[in-house]
């Protein structure tokens, strides 16, 4: 029989662990023989067919008492998936030491871990010499004897076991060929962690999600109670326990034996919707429904619920709602600018800010009207009171209309019992904000002219009315008065709103501002470059979007953008936007004749093209090729005036004229127009 030598330091617990672990796989093959470096003598010779050592180190330093040194392997070892997998269940980067029972294991099992996929910690070797004190977590293949007193956690994943590659090269080595052989290793293959494939995903993850489910199941104070038809228990959570004052493991027991009669009772009925039972002077909620599995009954699932805590949980969700959107966050100094028109709106909002009147603030979506709006509010006589926003937009109309009023307890399905005050009765002393007002439901348009003219309110299901002191701001970004011959708005809420109006320009019509914000949102990377070309192009984007639009591509600019932002940085959306260029055509037409501009930014443009830029000489040249008469004199004006809007870049010296981004797009422009 052929035999296999095991050399260790010494007859250690290790020594017999892999001798078992060898006789697993190769008993009644090869017999299995231990040798010891520490008693090893200078005559001693190893003769048996394979020779295994723990480490290359080792095998160099016994190789004189190795006879057949071609068959030397040095095991590789892993680790029992079995053990490995609660590694995972700790949170991320979470620190743990790994203890060996001396430093070269130590950094073996370090490496191990690693190797086999265990990325989700910061592994730490230990050294016994120092003290972790922010460490309470120890991971030891076995040797649990060397974790420190202090250490509060130890995770044992068990001795490394022999890799199966490292059987595969025993069994080529010795040139046995046999299919129980071969059935011991892939069975063997199956319990470990290959050190080629590392973890086995599915596996990992199928058990991270089970202690993930379970621990999210523990952890609801809702009681969940699975049993089968037979009315065993098959699954219970903890607060079902805590629920019934159960103390004791209940799986496989037959309800009738763990719960109350009158319990059972309510539980064993076919249907079971929100039912209300008493259990020693408490109250709870107890919903039934069938689990199917390929359409058949299975089982039944009941939730339950203590009353009292729906109770808390009611009260909180209505203390977060009243609190919700009571602050305004934003003043005039928010609102960066450096446009006149924009000045003279935040100058009108300042004037407003000192009156009560009811305020409409129109302006396209983007342009920050709710900004505006809160600043009025901080800047008035009620801004230590509530600011209350609501997007008229945004709800049904009978969600709507008990946001906006309120409503008495018990007035409609779903009611809360004691009632609910509206967003009116919640900004009293305050500023309520109805934003997308030209979206609100004709029905309700009624109500709220009432509501204005009045400043009363009146509950759903109320018959008496309430008194509030609020200071109305609407705004919109439709046409009302469009509305209003359309029949879509009733005209007298229209005069009732615009009593003090104010409209917020388009972002286009502030091109000054456009700059300015950019850079005020690039939050990572204030000292980005802007190109002219970039510069260009987003001068002359029409910003439909507005601010909202020019903050969404600053986020992008900026995540694109290293030292400077180029062209390729911008948003594809903005690149092939097709920009309106009637301004430029018309000063052209204007100042000089825009066939003759035509023809020397196709000069410029045939010589761009080729990365060269063109002199006044060179233009003038290029003129007389074409058949074409314009004097030294007009091919200087041209070039100015083109350089004036921004189409053409000139330089002194070889560069000459470039065109710019704005200048190619407007060669596009104009000769789709000509053609």
């Amino acid at each position: 029989m052929k035999t296999i030598a095991v050399v260790t330091n010494s007859n250690s617990r290790l020594a017999k662990f892999l001798k078992n672990n060898l006789q697993n796989i190769f008993k009644g093959f090869v017999k299995i023989n231990n040798y010891y470096i520490d008693d090893l003598k200078d005559d001693s010779i190893i003769k048996d067919d394979i020779v295994l050592f723990m480490i290359k180190e080792k095998a160099l330093e016994c190789e004189k008492y190795v006879q057949n040194k071609k068959n030397t392997i040095i095991i590789e070892r892993t680790l029992r998936d079995s053990e490995i997998y609660k590694l995972f269940t700790l949170p991320k980067n979470t620190k743990a030491l790994v203890i060996n029972d001396s430093k070269e294991t130590t950094l073996e099992t370090v490496s191990l871990l690693y190797q086999i996929g265990i990325s989700n910690l910061q592994l730490i070797a230990y050294e016994p010499d120092k003290i972790y004190e922010d460490i309470n977590i120890a991971i030891t293949p076995d040797e649990e004897e060397h974790v420190p007193k202090y250490i509060e956690t130890i995770i044992n994943v068990g001795n490394r076991c022999i890799d199966t590659t490292t059987f595969i090269k025993i069994i080529n080595k010795l040139n046995i060929e046999d299919k129980r052989l071969s059935e011991r290793v892939i069975n063997y293959s199956e319990s470990i962690i290959n050190l080629n494939n590392g973890i086995k995903e599915n596996y990992r993850q199928l058990y991270v999600a089970n202690e993930e489910l379970d621990i999210i199941i523990n952890s609801s104070k809702e009681g969940f109670l699975l049993i089968d038809n037979e009315e065993n228990i098959s699954f219970y959570n903890n607060a079902f326990k805590n629920i019934f004052y159960i103390r004791e493991d209940i799986k496989g027991k037959k309800i009738g034996d763990v719960l109350d009669k009158e319990v059972v009772n309510t539980f064993t009925k076919e249907i079971i919707k929100d039912e209300i039972l008493e259990l020693k002077g408490r109250y709870i909620n107890v919903n039934k429904q069938i689990v199917k599995s390929l359409g058949q009954n299975i089982g039944y699932c009941f939730n339950i619920q203590e009353v009292t805590y729906i109770k808390q949980l009611e009260q909180n969700l209505s203390k977060k709602l009243r609190n919700k959107g009571l602050i305004a966050k934003y003043d005039f100094n928010d609102i960066l600018t450096n446009s006149v028109r924009m000045k003279e709106c935040i100058s009108l909002a300042k004037k407003i800010a000192s009156s009560d009147l009811t305020a409409l603030i129109t302006g396209e979506s983007g342009t920050g009207k709710e900004v505006l709006a809160q600043s009025i509010h901080n800047a008035s006589n009620r801004s230590k009171q509530p600011f209350v926003a609501i997007n008229c937009a945004a709800l049904p109309e009978s969600l709507l209309e008990s946001e906006l009023f309120g409503y008495e307890g018990g007035s409609f399905t779903g009611a809360l019992k004691e009632g609910k005050a509206g967003l009116f009765e919640q900004a009293h002393n305050g500023t309520i904000f109805l934003d997308e007002i030209g979206d609100m439901p004709l029905s309700l348009q009624t109500r709220m002219l009432r509501v204005i003219q009045e400043r009363q309110v009146m509950r759903i299901g109320s018959q008496s009315v309430i008194d509030i002191n609020v200071r109305i701001i609407a705004a919109t970004h439709r046409n009302l008065m469009q509305m209003i011959n359309e029949g879509k708005f009733r005209e007298d809420l229209f005069y009732r709103l615009n009593v003090l109006p104010i409209n917020i320009p388009p972002l286009r019509e502030r091109k000054e501002d456009i700059i300015l914000i950019l850079e005020s949102s690039l939050n990572g990377k204030k000292n980005l470059k802007l190109s002219k070309d970039v510069v260009d192009l987003l001068l002359n984007y029409t910003w439909p979007g507005n601010i909202r639009e020019l903050k969404n591509a600053a986020d992008y600019i900026e995540l694109m953008s290293d030292e400077e932002i180029k062209i390729e940085n911008i948003p594809f959306y903005i690149l092939n936007c097709n920009v309106d260029y009637k301004r430029e055509c018309d000063y052209l037409n204007d100042k000089c004749n825009v066939e003759n501009a035509l023809e020397i930014l196709e000069i410029i443009e045939e010589k761009n093209s080729s990365n060269m830029g063109v002199g006044r000489k060179n233009i003038e040249e290029a003129l007389k090729n074409r058949s074409r008469s314009i004097t030294e004199a007009e091919v200087r004006r041209i070039l100015t005036i083109l350089n004036d809007l921004g189409i053409i870049t000139s330089s002194l010296g070889r560069r000459g004229s470039e065109l710019t981004v704005k200048g190619r797009n407007f060669i596009k422009w104009i000769k789709n127009r000509i053609n």
